[in-house]
């Protein structure tokens, strides 16, 4: 194996993981704002079972949108990096588009806050560390031999 294919894998891998991630924040923060928390669950111990099925399916969402999106982007940076010279058009559209894509979400973020900003920001946290975990999963499978 040659230098350059180790370290367009090795791109495309970091790519995947990061994509990954960015992808299940934004279903997190779109999640939210159609009052789906990760945090459901947390803020009582008796909740009712709709708000638990409500919290399980957003943290099931945020792994397979990791997944998935990390496993397109790994794939798609190795393809354009191994035939970069012919897409260099549509790699300018696809990043403008993603910044695009990324505003919105972000707009969406700043709308409101819960009234318990801690078990909110716990669940944040370990949420973007499982989308980390998963988004590297799906990468990995991406950039395998």
């Amino acid at each position: 194996m040659t230098q350059e294919l180790i370290a367009v894998r090795l791109l495309a891998f970091a790519t995947g993981i990061i994509a990954g991630t960015l992808a299940a924040l934004a279903a997190q923060i779109y999640l939210a704002h159609i009052d789906i928390e990760l945090a459901t669950a947390w803020r009582d111990l008796f909740v009712t079972w709709k708000a638990q099925t409500r919290s399980a399916f957003a943290w099931w969402t945020m792994a397979l949108v990791a997944l998935v999106i990390g496993y397109i982007a790994a794939a798609m940076t190795q393809f354009m990096m191994l035939h970069w010279w012919p897409l260099r058009v549509l790699r300018w559209i696809v990043g403008a588009a993603i910044v695009a894509a990324l505003a919105v979400i972000g707009h969406d973020a700043g709308a409101g806050g819960t009234p318990d900003a801690g078990a909110q920001v716990g669940a944040s946290l370990l949420g973007a560390i499982f989308a980390m975990s998963t988004a590297s999963i799906g990468a990995g499978f991406s950039t395998r031999n």
